[in-house]
């Protein structure tokens, strides 16, 4: 059993409120900042701006899951207080810098192809796009160095110092393509800016974690057994980085193929605004990641803290996800029109719920990485894209994209089965102890409340006014009757350090 116990709720709560205002504040700045990005470089240009971003975002895929490896295995050694943790540092460095030179001279070789046969660049743009990929093969070998100096500050739960550097690196990256609306920069420009800002972020990771861990960080050189170690958990962990986005977007391209442009706008707009519910999920996984990867074998303590995640989840998602469920009517004619309204309820609704259960799935996905079994969700998410594009298919050809919703719902309740089979019914007495069921008789109580006002109210402004006070009723219910005292504490914490 490791030496280490549970990290103190304050810091939990707090590296998991740092982790969701990081996820928050880069896309709010993204919405004032890119209409001027667009002037700037005009809708070509933002066009290919856009195709670097998604490079930037997706190379990661190059560390081969050594940076999850990396807080997974540092943070054993951390719980254990041995010497494994500077061979962690110095491998995942090292295997990360060499998978980056090799990204680099990938996106050289074949940036000309790239370029004229398959990106369509128009010729205006055609030296500035070179420029562009050169300086992103630069850049690739620093930036998989940051994924890995983030993932071993994670282990040590400093997530203050990874939003420290992270949160400012991304704003600016989005604040430079505006100021080519004022500067007149051109695209190269823009781009080499962002990659000066990425290696400069790089840098300050690295002395970040010199200052932080200097007396761990003497020199190893490479073992075996661990380097194989790290190789086959990240080789495990890339499998479920390559095959989800393909699980996620997959609906899509199966209705673009079958239907209509229409009907993937239909389709996509509410998609995309309630899967970014999965935000709450995340940033408390990622805080929480290290806390299982440390606690390993300890059955209990992880039991413990799986149960509580699935309790937060719950009451946070699942309140929301009811919220969107009931007023989606509403919503859809608000923001997007009555055009909208008409097609897209029906799985503005399904989405509604399934995000829910989608979320709840991450925390077992989590405890199974932390655990040492990354092995078991990818080989669940190979055993349902077989069966996603046979429900895909068949529920598109039959019912459009209220097809291609049931078939995604079916798919996330297949994946949360059997990522949460591995753990029945070990956890069902700590489930219990945390009052999971009363909480979702609760959920339940609350839906059937806002069903009624639905039917008697038809103002909207009655409707949302009585919902609010459904909702502060509920929330005072669940302090009273849920949180115990380790979630009251936790509050309490929270509100004394934003007042300090």
């Amino acid at each position: 059993m490791n030496s280490r116990g549970f990290t103190p709720g304050s810091v939990l709560a707090k590296n998991s409120l740092l982790n969701l205002m990081g996820m928050i504040i880069p896309p709010v700045v993204g919405i004032v900042a890119i209409p001027f990005a667009i002037r700037g470089l005009t809708t070509d240009g933002f066009g290919i701006l856009s195709i670097v971003w998604i490079f930037l975002g997706y190379l990661g895929i190059l560390d081969f899951g050594i940076s999850r490896a990396s807080t997974k295995f540092a943070a054993e050694s951390l719980s254990k207080r041995d010497n494994g943790f500077s061979s962690v540092f110095w491998i995942s460095l090292r295997l990360n810098f060499l998978f980056g030179i090799a990204g680099a001279l990938i996106i050289l070789l074949t940036k000309d192809f790239l370029i004229t046969n398959i990106l369509n660049v128009p010729d205006l743009y055609v030296k500035e796009t070179e420029l562009s990929f050169i300086y992103l093969g630069i850049a690739l070998p620093f930036i998989l160095l940051s994924l890995s100096m983030k993932g071993i500050l994670g282990a040590a739960q400093r997530f203050d110092l990874v939003n420290f550097v992270y949160v400012p690196t991304t704003v600016v990256s989005l604040l430079i393509p505006a100021m080519s609306y004022f500067f007149k920069y051109d695209l190269s420009t823009v781009v080499l800016l962002i990659i000066v800002t990425r290696i400069c972020a790089a840098l300050v990771y690295f002395y970040i974690c010199i200052k932080i861990f200097r007396t761990r960080l003497f020199p190893v050189r490479i073992e075996t057994p661990a380097l194989k170690k790290m190789m086959i958990y990240g080789g495990w962990v890339t499998v479920s980085g390559i095959i989800s986005p393909l699980l996620v977007y997959m609906d899509r391209i199966f209705i673009g193929a079958f239907l209509s442009m229409s009907d993937v706008s239909f389709y996509s707009a509410p998609f995309e605004a309630i899967y970014r519910l999965r935000i709450i999920s995340i940033a408390l996984m990622t805080t929480f990641f290290p806390e299982f990867s440390a606690l390993g074998s300890q059955n209990n303590r992880t039991a413990i803290l799986m149960s509580r995640s699935i309790k937060i989840i719950l009451i946070s998602t699942g309140v929301a996800s009811i919220l969107l469920f009931f007023f989606s009517r509403d919503i859809l004619s608000l923001w997007l029109g009555k055009s909208f309204m008409h097609q897209s309820t029906t799985i503005f609704r399904i989405f509604s719920i399934g995000i829910a259960i989608n979320a709840l799935a991450y925390v077992p996905f989590t405890v199974f990485q932390g655990t040492g079994r990354p092995d078991l969700p990818a080989k669940f998410h190979i055993l349902e894209f077989p069966v996603y594009i046979v429900l895909l298919f068949v529920g598109i050809k039959l019912f459009g994209i209220k097809g291609a919703a049931v078939a995604w719902m079916v798919r996330i309740i297949l994946d949360f089965s059997l990522l949460y089979y591995k753990f029945y019914p070990n956890i069902l007495s700590t489930l219990k102890r945390e009052r999971i069921g009363l909480e979702l008789v609760m959920l339940f109580f609350l839906g059937c409340t806002l069903f009624i006002n639905n039917k008697i109210f038809s103002s909207l402004g009655m409707r949302s006014l009585v919902g609010l006070m459904v909702v502060v009723v509920f929330f005072w219910v669940a302090w009273n009757r849920l949180a115990g005292n380790s979630e009251k504490e936790l509050l309490r914490s929270l509100i004394k350090r934003r007042e300090g």
